[in-house]
């Protein structure tokens, strides 16, 4: 599904590391650890085609992808009903789910602006949820959860990587530990 030949990564010029190779198919779960600054996102940015790379290849086999930026950026005046079905076909039954699944109980009708940054990184992740990707990424996905939002993301990974490859960056040891199945160090 997804295979990536001599790649090397960066933006105006390569990032310090070793040529990466591999090839990873719908069930893995990859988790990308390491300090700040040496190539997680730009690596998962130029998976998901947001980057071209500096050389090498990189081969995606869908175009059903999903994208959890690690930024937070409400920045639109849109209702969380209206922030969950811009572009995405999704029924109202599967949006009640998945809030009920990350127990945000709040009035679909109330605007984004007035969610936590918490409640809104939620918000971001379920709406690729109900893209339903056959590739995930999630960059920095525990960023502004509390531990037991963490544990249900947790949780809900373990259950999509059945059916769809997910690449994770995460400084978050605990959450790494309980959703992994591959670690690249950068």
């Amino acid at each position: 599904m997804l295979e990536v030949k001599d790649l090397h990564i960066g933006y105006s010029r390569a990032l310090n590391h070793e040529v990466i190779n591999g090839k990873w198919n719908k069930g893995d779960l990859v988790v990308l650890m390491g300090d700040n600054g040496v190539g997680k996102s730009t690596f998962l940015k130029t998976l998901a085609g947001l980057i071209p790379s500096i050389s090498g290849n990189v081969s995606l086999q869908t175009e059903k992808i999903g994208w959890v930026d690690s930024s937070i950026s409400k920045g639109v005046y849109l209702s969380v009903d209206d922030f969950l079905s811009f572009g995405i076909e999704a029924c109202s039954a599967a949006k009640h789910d998945w809030l009920t699944n990350f127990n945000l109980d709040f009035p679909i009708d109330k605007f984004i602006d007035e969610l936590s940054d918490g409640q809104f990184r939620k918000l971001c992740i379920i709406r690729q949820l109900l893209k339903k990707p056959e590739v995930l990424f999630l960059d920095e996905p525990t960023v502004y959860l509390d531990v037991k939002s963490k544990e249900k993301l947790a949780a809900i990974v373990n259950e999509l990587k059945k059916d769809c490859l997910i690449f994770c960056s995460t400084h978050d040891l605990a959450f790494a530990d309980a959703i992994q199945t591959e670690v690249i160090r950068f």
